[in-house]
């Protein structure tokens, strides 16, 4: 015991130095040393690795039955053998004789004749002359125009494979059988009879082809000749020799008189205008114009009179000789003006009529020349349509006759486009199937679903697994999580002496429940921790052994503990540490017996227990009001006080023991309680404002979080180097 103790004390000074640990890091506490956190890791890949690492046998599995049942079905399969024969077909060769074009000087499509070739190849015209030939159908022998049955030629054309060599000429004709001399034949057979049948309906084309075109030949040459006389009569009748210079004739004569008309009808605007001003009596308009050239002289003279006059004027009075005399010189002089601007206007007015009759003789002959220009175009226009009939028909004539001639030469030519090159020969390599390929393709496929349904598993569940993943699913600390345990001895390790134990070592749980002690005592931040209550959302999760451990394990720091029983209505801790339920908190509820009276001793030193006492309904309606005040008479008696607690969700005694208390461990079951439940009992305790210091993670395995019996084998193997020593 001495051992134990010095041990733990020094384990809590090296805590001490240290700053208090953050939910974060207790997260992370138990990974392996060399195991990075830095914000560039990804967490969701964390976590899809870890899905697949706890699944990781059931994939294995899955895989290895996958791989079993494809090798059974595979080897089950019959084997398949396979024989090729290749075709070349020449593009320098004549492929349409019938137009005339060789090779594929025409634009005839290389691509797409290879492309008709292979659908032409599996077709039943090429097939079930094969079958025939090669007796795989025997016809009845009282009907000869029995037909291969359409099911054996699509079982045939299911074996036949062609495809285009690329980048030549090439065609590989394949054929795939459970025989490999049969898949020779069959490739050889169908080659040639492709060759064949291509010839004979070529063949049988072309002599249809020049049975038609010698009846068409007919026909055309009567409608040639009908053509070429029509033609001959409508040049005869129209007189038209030269079409082409006619017209540009007629039509330089057009564009001379427009010009003409243009200037002319000009012309007369011009007249008009001025004749317009000149019966206006604009005397000085009339003097601008190419007609008033004898007003000038006229209108100076009026100007010297009229000033002469004004001289006499001023000096004499219209009774004087000389003042009568000039003003009788004024009015001659203005009766001359006048007579000439009648005589002017009067030319002006002749000409103006004069050039409107011009100009109405020129617009005559225009129309004339342009009735004539369209008449002559109506008739160019006729005898274009004419001339293009005759010359068409003619040169359809002259090309059906070289069509004809080419496929009289060609019906009986046995066209050598088309030649196997490559016979098939028998390959007593199977092709099918492929085992190693096909249980390749099996191991990554049920490999990836193995993976794929290994995530997805992990996606649906809902409960809390991974230490690692507490703090960013529900932002609470991670006191510690507690490996699984099933043996009853290392349950209650903390609970013997340490000498009792093998080699001197605690188990991985015992430690587990020392470093959530000290994470309990040295990670508080609002001041010291005396009372604990360890509480749960569900029955089940293992609160009673951990609240025992937990006050065995401050009882071994030198902390004088007392463990309280407060789940009234299933109490197990006296079950669990084999005590007395005579008397406990019930009687001290309901009055029937003081504190001191119903403690017991506990399996440790300094380590005192109170049990629930017998079941009541009246202590259960109690406890609400009482048990803030029990807990404050027990902290005066002891260094810490734990309180194992009901399931909260469903009944309120334990929310109200979570109030009374410093604080709470909240317990977790690892793989079973939804996170939902957790998430809800944390809401309710927020609500009522109880303490909760983090999460115990109980029951974790292998497969939830590998690095955390990482560090207990490492520290096993600690010990047995360390005990290794003393011995030496």
């Amino acid at each position: 015991m001495s051992f134990h103790v010095s041990q733990e004390t020094d384990s809590l000074t090296r805590l001490q130095v240290q700053p208090a640990v953050s939910g974060k890091r207790a997260a992370d506490q138990s990974l392996p040393p060399n195991f990075s956190t830095e914000p560039g890791i990804n967490l969701t890949l964390l976590q899809y690795w870890a899905a697949i690492r706890r699944h990781t046998w059931h994939v294995a599995i899955f895989v290895a039955v996958t791989l079993l049942c494809t090798t059974i079905i595979v080897l089950r399969i019959p084997k398949q053998y396979e024989s090729t024969a290749v075709i070349r077909i020449d593009p320098s060769l004549p492929v349409n004789v019938v137009s005339n074009q060789v090779g594929n000087s025409g634009g005839v499509n290389m691509g797409a004749q290879l492309a008709t070739d292979e659908k032409e190849i599996v077709s039943p015209a090429v097939i079930s002359p094969v079958i025939l030939n090669l007796g795989l159908w025997k016809q009845p022998a009282n009907d000869s125009s029995a037909e291969v049955p359409s099911s054996l030629v699509s079982k045939i054309a299911g074996g036949i494979k062609v495809n285009q060599v690329r980048g030549t000429y090439l065609l590989n004709v394949s054929y795939r059988s459970t025989s490999p001399g049969q898949a020779a034949a069959v490739a050889n057979a169908l080659a040639e009879q492709f060759i064949e049948h291509e010839y004979q309906t070529r063949n049988s084309a072309l002599l249809s082809l020049t049975q038609y075109m010698r009846e068409q030949i007919k026909e055309l040459g009567q409608r040639m000749r009908e053509s070429q006389l029509a033609l001959n009569a409508f040049e005869r009748d129209n007189n038209i020799i030269n079409p082409d210079n006619i017209s540009s004739q007629l039509t330089q004569q057009l564009s001379s008189l427009q010009q003409e008309l243009g200037q002319e009808q000009s012309e007369q605007r011009s007249l008009e205008a001025n004749l317009a001003l000149a019966k206006e009596g604009n005397v000085d308009a009339l003097v601008v114009s190419d007609r008033g050239s004898a007003l000038a002289p006229l209108l100076q003279a009026k100007q010297q009179a009229e000033m002469e006059f004004a001289s006499l004027a001023s000096r004499y009075g219209p009774g004087n000789y000389l003042y009568q005399q000039q003003q009788r010189k004024l009015a001659k002089i203005e009766k001359a003006i006048h007579n000439e601007q009648d005589h002017v206007t009067a030319q002006i007015e002749a000409q103006a009529r004069a050039e409107a009759v011009q100009v109405g003789l020129t617009a005559k002959q225009l129309a004339d020349v342009q009735s004539q220009l369209n008449n002559f175009n109506r008739k160019s226009v006729q005898f274009s349509i004419l001339k293009h009939k005759a010359d068409s028909n003619k040169g359809i004539y002259d090309d059906l006759l070289k069509q004809l001639d080419a496929a009289d030469v060609s019906a009986g030519y046995h066209s050598t486009a088309m030649r196997i090159v490559n016979a098939a020969s028998p390959n007593h390599m199977p092709v099918y199937p492929r085992v190693k390929l096909t249980l390749l393709f099996a191991f990554l496929f049920a490999g990836t679903l193995g993976v794929v349904g290994a995530v997805a598993a992990s996606g649906m569940d809902r409960t809390l697994r991974d230490p690692k993943a507490i703090s960013s699913t529900l932002g609470i600390n991670l006191l510690g999580s507690l490996p699984q345990v099933q043996d009853e001895k290392e349950l209650k390790s903390l609970m013997t002496p340490l000498a009792h134990h093998e080699n001197g070592m605690r188990s991985p749980f015992a430690e587990s429940i020392l470093r959530i002690r000290s994470t309990l005592l040295l990670g508080a931040s609002d001041g010291p921790v005396r009372s604990v209550a360890v509480i749960s959302s569900q029955p089940g999760e293992g609160k009673t052994i951990i609240a025992a451990n937990v006050a065995a394990a401050l009882a071994a720091l030198g902390k004088r503990t007392v463990l309280v029983d407060g789940d009234l209505r299933r109490p197990q801790l006296h079950r669990v540490l084999d005590l007395s339920n005579r008397v406990g908190l019930t009687s001290v509820l309901q009055s029937q017996a003081n504190l001191n009276e119903v403690l017991l001793p506990g399996p440790t030193e300094r380590l005192m227990v109170l049990p629930a006492g017998p079941t009541s309904t009246d202590a259960r309606e109690m406890i609400a009001g009482r048990i803030s005040a029990l807990v404050e008479e027990l902290k005066a008696q002891f260094d810490m006080v734990v309180i194992d607690t009901p399931p909260i969700l469903g009944f309120a005694d334990g929310l109200n023991i979570a109030t009374a208390a410093d604080t709470s461990l909240l317990v977790v079951r690892a793989g079973t309680t939804p996170r939902e439940y957790v998430q809800l009992l944390i809401d309710q305790l927020h609500q009522v404002r109880a303490g909760l210091a983090g999460i115990v993670l109980n029951g974790v395995t292998a497969d939830m979080n590998r690095h955390y019996y990482y560090y207990h084998d490492g520290y096993r193997s600690y010990y047995s180097q360390k005990n290794g020593d003393r011995d030496a």
